[in-house]
């Protein structure tokens, strides 16, 4: 009888071997995952602080060009320069208010939509400009017109800083055809109301625009020839020069409870916050007064 005999060859994985592979692939995928979700960590934040810098380079921009354009007069009160240092537990919350042309004329597009706009544009350009350190509020009450975020009060400011650790900050320009700083200063930055006529009852245009959010820092510093001033008090003459400098924290710090304490003592650099700051010098030509 001949036999065939037929060999069998048994593979296959023990339940052992399969957990060890199921493990190892487990460890592989996690690893994967964390170093993954790291590296889109680290771009989120980046990212963010790349935003944020290039808002404070704008919100530089922006000031550069108003103090640059500046139209004082040493002998016109009207023309006059208001300046307050703010020194507070956890940044300065300095406040600069002077006159300075500001384009009002149409984009050609906007032009052509809205000619009825055309026939609206004030004959001058002269405007004063304020900026200030204010609460934070959404676009659309700002929009709204039914609220504006009036500067921190000087109690507001030397207060119990748990107060400030829940108020996010932002910069803010007012840009308004009356020329009066005293007017300015005492109807909106003192009420916080907006007001819609003069002190002779004419018509004027008042808009405040934030500029950047999550400030932390704001300080101006004045310069003459000689010295240097926390604030400009002089009547007889206009700064030489003038140094701004801007300290922020992007949106992500801007959500901690501590963005606002971040800085121990006034001037100093927050730490983990983007500081940028500027010189501009005051063209001579900026002073009316002089021949």
């Amino acid at each position: 009888i001949m036999r065939n005999p037929i060999n069998k060859c048994e593979s296959g994985l023990t339940l052992i071997e399969m957990l060890t592979a199921v493990s190892i692939i487990i460890i592989m995928a996690g690893t994967t995952f964390a170093v993954f979700s790291t590296a889109i960590d680290a771009y989120q934040r980046n990212l963010s602080k790349l935003l944020q810098s290039q808002r404070t380079r704008v919100a530089l921009d922006q000031i550069s060009t108003d103090l640059s354009q500046m139209q004082a007069d040493t002998s016109d009160e009207m023309l006059a320069i208001f300046s307050q240092d703010g020194p507070t537990s956890s940044g300065d919350r300095d406040i600069l208010s002077f006159v300075t042309l500001v384009k009002t004329d149409l984009e050609l597009f906007e032009a052509q939509v809205s000619p009825a706009k055309v026939s609206k544009l004030p004959l001058s350009d002269v405007r004063r400009v304020a900026y200030y350190v204010g609460p934070k509020i959404p676009l659309e009450a700002r929009q709204s017109g039914t609220i504006i975020p009036p500067p921190l009060t000087a109690s507001q400011q030397t207060g119990d800083r748990s107060s400030e650790q829940e108020v996010a900050l932002a910069l803010y320009r007012v840009v308004t055809t009356a020329l009066d700083p005293e007017f300015v200063i005492n109807s909106f930055m003192d009420s916080g109301t907006l007001p819609t006529v003069d002190e002779s009852g004419i018509e004027i245009d008042f808009k405040v625009s934030l500029l950047i959010d999550g400030i932390i820092n704001f300080d101006l510093k004045y310069f003459d020839e000689e010295s240097l001033y926390e604030s400009w008090e002089q009547t007889d003459a206009i700064p030489f020069a003038i140094q701004v400098l801007v300290s922020v924290v992007d949106e992500e710090r801007q959500q901690s409870t501590a963005t606002q304490t971040i800085a121990q003592n006034p001037g100093d650099v927050a730490q983990g916050a983007l500081t940028q700051s500027t010189m501009v010098y005051i063209p001579a030509s900026a002073n009316a007064s002089e021949p």
